[in-house]
């Protein structure tokens, strides 16, 4: 049962992160065509963690007192409304009024965003048993993964040949067809008396409270949101510096950079396949800090690394051979400890409160790049 419901966990999440990750790049590509502006690749990321620190708790809260099944069917049917609404008004618009439509839109798709993303890791107890939660992270991030390099290359053909509105109703077909594997999906639910339960203490003031003293009572959850957070800030300087040093200092070429760019994803696809590959342990008595050292050792070494390499060096070949190695590496390991990191959060809190923790985690993660991006692009 559960291998079954790690297929089909994967065939989802490839069909939902394909074509939402295209339909976000088609998006920038109508709104530059429209309005010649710069932001146009930028108006997710400043929007969607906005949405995510403004309905932090309420999708908290939403995704630990319902039945997770039922929150990702309606949040798909809300999705598909939104899509439709989008598609119809389109034809309404023109270079001047398009932000007026984009910007609700983007608010309202951020919002399932969030709900499917933070719900979808909340119910992992309720697709697999816990020897499998490892095996389904991993494949979710390898799914992900591919995703990632494919959805440019799929953003710009199907954008040239169809047109924006014909990448309008590709996503809506994209959505019910993941809307269908969801519905053959079996959530297998602890508590059957969850909703009545909870509902006593729906007020949001209280979730606040109560996710605080969760906190408060376990330091190792605080800390690896804290260790998330950081890594996520440092890593933006690393995904806005590369190409400044790559053309602006070192004064190579795209090329140069594409190759980097793809040895990241590489790594990135390889870390997911190989911990998707590990055997399922029956019991996992490893202390995390264990799991994690090697990871970060390897992290450290490859930044600082890369640095050297481009402080030493203005050589194409190297920069693209030694670089693109170290590129490799950081991309493998930020997979390794995000898979890591998430299995034990999985496995070791309790759902009820799964939701919220998750709903924080993706928050600040989402909120601090933005920051990072700002302060980095200064520095740089």
């Amino acid at each position: 049962m559960s291998n079954r419901q790690i297929i089909k966990d994967f065939i989802s999440s490839f069909i939902s992160s394909l074509s939402g990750k295209s339909f976000n790049f088609a998006l920038g590509l109508m709104l530059l065509d429209q309005t010649k502006s710069a932001m146009s690749f930028g108006i997710n990321m400043i929007i969607y963690p906005l949405v995510s620190l403004i309905f932090l708790v309420p999708i908290g809260n939403l995704v630990d007192h319902y039945r997770h099944k039922k929150i990702l069917i309606y949040n798909f049917i809300f999705r598909f409304i939104i899509f439709l609404l989008f598609f119809a008004f389109y034809f309404l618009t023109n270079s001047s009024t398009i932000l007026y439509l984009v910007i609700p839109f983007v608010i309202l798709h951020s919002i399932t965003v969030n709900i499917n993303d933070t719900c979808y890791s909340a119910s992992i107890h309720e697709l697999v048993n816990d020897t499998k939660i490892q095996r389904l992270s991993s494949v979710t991030q390898t799914a992900i993964a591919i995703a990632t390099m494919l959805s440019p290359a799929i953003g710009v053909i199907f954008y040239n040949w169809l047109g924006f509105s014909g990448f309008i109703l590709i996503e809506i077909i994209a959505n019910l067809l993941a809307l269908g594997v969801l519905l053959t999906m079996k959530f297998f639910y602890k508590h059957d008396g969850q909703e009545a339960e909870i509902k006593q203490n729906e007020n949001h003031q209280h979730g606040v409270k109560e996710i605080i003293r969760f906190l408060k009572e376990n330091q190792i959850v605080k800390y690896i949101i804290l260790v998330s957070v950081v890594l996520n800030f440092f890593y933006t300087s690393i995904s806005i510096g590369v190409p400044f040093v790559v053309k602006e200092q070192l004064l190579l070429d795209n090329a140069t950079v594409g190759i980097l760019e793809t040895m990241s994803a590489v790594g990135m696809l390889l870390a997911s396949v190989s911990m998707s590959l590990l055997p399922d342990k029956k019991e996992n008595n490893t202390l995390l800090s264990n799991k994690i050292r090697i990871p970060l050792f390897l992290l450290t070494i490859a930044i600082v690394g890369l640095g050297i390499t481009f402080a030493t060096t203005n050589t194409q070949v190297i920069i693209s051979s030694v670089g693109g190695l170290f590129m490799g590496i950081i991309a493998f390991t930020l997979v390794i400890l995000n898979i890591v990191v998430m299995t034990y959060l999985q496995s070791s809190i309790e759902t009820n409160y799964l939701g919220r923790v998750m709903s924080t985690l993706f928050t600040l993660n989402t909120s601090i790049m933005p920051i990072g991006t700002i302060v980095f692009t200064y520095l740089f």
